[in-house]
């Protein structure tokens, strides 16, 4: 995935605002989190606009209630990708909330997906 080009066949489509190619992420976890749902996106998975209202929803959820919204935006974005994939069931809500329990309990840590990372043990 070029995220480069998905961005901006996104933003012509889509009619994004100028400023989407000019991504800023915080930590690797945003920028992975932002690239899974480009990639699902690319994949026909579902349309642009069903994430996009889902993410609205999430931001004017907490926009009264946060102070610094940029600080919290890839935390809504991953809950509106996952309202998505239990809207769409594209996941079972069950496994979601299993595999999220492991991440939460540091039983997993994604290291199952970098290269040059000893597999052979579980987390």
């Amino acid at each position: 995935m070029n995220p480069d080009k998905a961005i901006s066949d996104i933003k012509d489509k889509e009619n994004l605002p100028e400023q989407a190619d000019k991504l800023k992420f915080d930590a690797p976890w945003q920028a992975r989190a932002f690239s899974v749902v480009l990639t699902m996106y690319e994949r026909d998975m579902f349309q642009w606009n069903e994430f996009q209202a889902r993410l609205i929803e999430e931001v004017q959820r907490d926009e009264s209630e946060i102070e610094d919204l940029e600080s919290v935006y890839y935390e809504q974005w991953i809950t509106a990708f996952e309202k998505l994939l239990l809207d769409k069931e594209i996941c079972d809500p069950d496994e979601l909330q299993h595999r999220v329990n492991e991440f939460a309990s540091g039983q997993r840590d994604a290291s199952e997906f970098v290269s040059g990372v000893d597999h052979s043990h579980s987390h």
